[in-house]
Parts: C-alpha cells; structure tokens; sequence
C-alpha cells in the first residue's frame, strides 16, 4: 500500500518533491553567480531577490496533502449506509445487549461523568 496516496491522486502530485531539487539547483546557481560577481571590478548593485524558506515549502506540501485528505472526505457520502446496516443487524442479533458491550459503554460514561464532576 502506497503511503503517499490517501483514497485520490499521489501527493507527489505536480512534482511536489522535485521541486525541493530545483530549489537546491537554484540557490546554487545563485550563489555561484554571487561569488563570481563579487569578484568583478563594475560597480553593479546585486538584484533583489526573495527566498522561500524550506519551511514554508514543507508548509506548502503539508497543506497540499490536507487539501487531497479533505477532497478524498468530501466524495464520502455523509450518511453511511453499510454502518446503518451492520448497526441494524447488531441490535437484531442482540450484540449490544451483551455483558462486554455494556461493561465498555458504563465504562465510557463513567469516565464522561468524572469530566463532568471536575468542571
């Protein structure tokens, strides 16, 4: 099972991680071209430039992948109907009168109602 796939297309998707290569190629050539310049005799004043931090490229690709995670979420229909069903089929067997299903749901409760008590 893919690990860079959630229920859609890859979150490779547009080459997210080559980019982090082309970054790496740029700020090399970029500083190549500083250090060359830095030994000219002109007087030219360097060029503004403006660097993304690798950071905020993480942050990027992060939000790209939750931004796939929610798309996946949102072809889901709301209501489950196999849930509903085995739900249906569970109460009709009697699964959830049984002694180790409520000795989880008091369980539960009781942890509930210890919150309550302490606000």
């Amino acid at each position: 099972m893919a690990m860079d796939r959630i229920n859609g297309p890859s979150l490779n998707q547009a080459g997210m991680l080559d980019r982090f290569k082309v970054d790496q190629k740029n700020k090399e050539s970029v500083e190549k071209s500083h250090s060359d310049h830095s030994h000219s005799t002109a007087a030219t004043p360097p060029a503004d430039r403006a660097e993304i931090s690798d950071t905020a490229h993480q942050l990027m690709d992060l939000r790209a992948a939750v931004d796939v995670g929610r798309a996946a979420m949102d072809r889901e229909p709301e209501v489950r109907e196999d849930k509903i069903a085995q739900a249906k089929m569970r109460l009709e067997q009697g699964f959830y009168n049984s002694q180790e299903v409520q000795d989880i749901v008091n369980g539960a409760l009781g942890k509930v109602l210890e919150k309550l008590d302490e606000i």
